[in-house]
């Protein structure tokens, strides 16, 4: 609720209850049990109490039953902000229990559970899957294509580890920054995985540049002189180019949505790190150290 600005309506209302009522309140979980039987009063009772017995519930309510008394709904209450971290771990815990409290209240069936936190845990288990298929797919389709343009192993190699280098650096170091200069603790699980689509995309561009033009001037010159050309020739065109790219993004910080601002912040940081340390230094000093004179 803190990535929507101070003066919305739903957060207003969203601080008023968590204020005066509960937090959790806000949003309920719903947790739906089929069975195999017709439920009896002593199994829901029984089921509603061990809802109630988990951490951070604060209570657990019937609300009807369907099918015949085999499916029936309960409210789940949390005690805490029901979009926080330790609200979505102890609901993660709980549905993972789900099949030994049904069997500890006499239930067969299986129990089901929706609501913004439910919905919020399997948005992050999603998230952590997305992080590690695309930056696996990513590296190595553009470690493919650059092979292919460079006609190099090494090479390319040089290019992608800086890139990833330059990826969680600027995670980290937009993160703390966002804390630091702007009070923003928290953020999306989203951020990570655009920012590294964008990231990538654009430190590759920039090093293909530099790299381009240093193996053009490698057969003319020695390794450490080809790339003192390389990179004054090409220094001012990446240095316009990423400044230019770098302000672009941050105009997102502008925007009430904190989503947006942070993932505006974390990848213009991203960008001039590419730009003048990555492209300017660490790039061109691993050529230097690597790559032989014949």
């Amino acid at each position: 609720m803190k990535s929507f600005p101070s003066d919305m309506p739903s957060r207003a209302g969203y601080e008023i209850v968590a204020d005066k009522f509960e937090s959790g309140l806000v949003a309920e979980t719903t947790v739906i049990v089929e069975a195999e039987q017709p439920l009896t009063d002593e199994q829901k009772e029984r089921f509603a109490a061990s809802l109630e017995a988990q951490p951070l519930v604060s209570q657990v309510r019937e609300n009807g039953a369907a099918e015949e008394g085999r499916i029936a709904q309960f409210s789940l209450t949390y005690g805490e902000n029901p979009y926080a971290e330790e609200t979505m771990d102890a609901l993660e815990t709980l549905i993972a229990d789900a099949d030994h409290l049904l069997a500890e209240s006499g239930i067969e069936g299986s129990a089901y559970f929706a609501g913004e936190t439910a919905s919020s845990i399997d948005d992050r288990a999603v998230n952590r899957t997305d992080i590690v298929r695309i930056v696996i797919l990513e590296t190595v389709l553009i470690l493919a294509l650059l092979i292919y343009l460079t006609r190099s192993v090494k090479m390319p190699l040089y290019m992608m580890a800086t890139i990833l280098i330059s990826y969680v650096s600027a995670l980290g170091l937009g993160l703390f920054l966002t804390d630091l200069l702007f009070g923003i603790d928290t953020y999306s699980t989203r951020i990570p995985v655009y920012a590294f689509v964008f990231l990538v995309a654009l430190g590759i561009d920039y090093n293909i540049i530099l790299v381009s033009r240093f193996q053009e001037e490698r057969r003319r010159h020695p390794v450490r002189k080809a790339v003192e050309i390389a990179v004054a020739k090409t220094g001012g065109v990446i240095s316009s180019a990423g400044l230019i790219l770098a302000a672009t993004f941050a105009v997102l910080m502008t925007q009430p949505v904190q989503v947006l601002s942070v993932f505006g912040f974390i990848t213009a940081v991203g960008i001039l790190l590419d730009t003048f340390l990555i492209r300017g230094f660490l790039l061109p000093s691993l050529i230097v150290l690597f790559e032989k004179d014949k």
